[in-house]
């Protein structure tokens, strides 16, 4: 459970040394496959938004392009005064990282 103003989750997650990937590409499949609409796309981050649901209103996922190739993905509520987001940014980012393994 995070805490915060507003509440986030962010990790790292490296598609390994000496692979060669289009990390993008997999961000993308990644994206359509657990139905996260694309809000906007720039060379440095692509950010995402979940859907509204019993226990939030939403979340703003935000990819980030590292140099290393690999990707820091936070997920942050869009409610700014939500304090306590009852570890759906955490599952919302484990998600994320669990299916980008099987499109890399």
């Amino acid at each position: 459970m995070s805490y915060g103003f507003p509440a986030y989750h962010s990790e790292v997650y490296s598609a390994g040394t000496g692979k060669y990937t289009d990390l993008r590409a997999a961000v993308k499949a990644t994206l359509a496959a657990v139905s996260w609409s694309t809000k906007e796309e720039t060379g440095a981050h692509i950010l995402a938004a979940t859907r509204m649901g019993l226990r939030s209103w939403g979340e703003r996922v935000l990819i980030d392009f590292l140099p290393d190739n690999s990707i820091r993905v936070t997920s942050k509520c869009v409610f700014p005064l939500q304090v306590v987001d009852w570890g759906k940014n955490k599952a919302n980012v484990a998600r994320f990282i669990a299916e980008i393994g099987k499109h890399v």
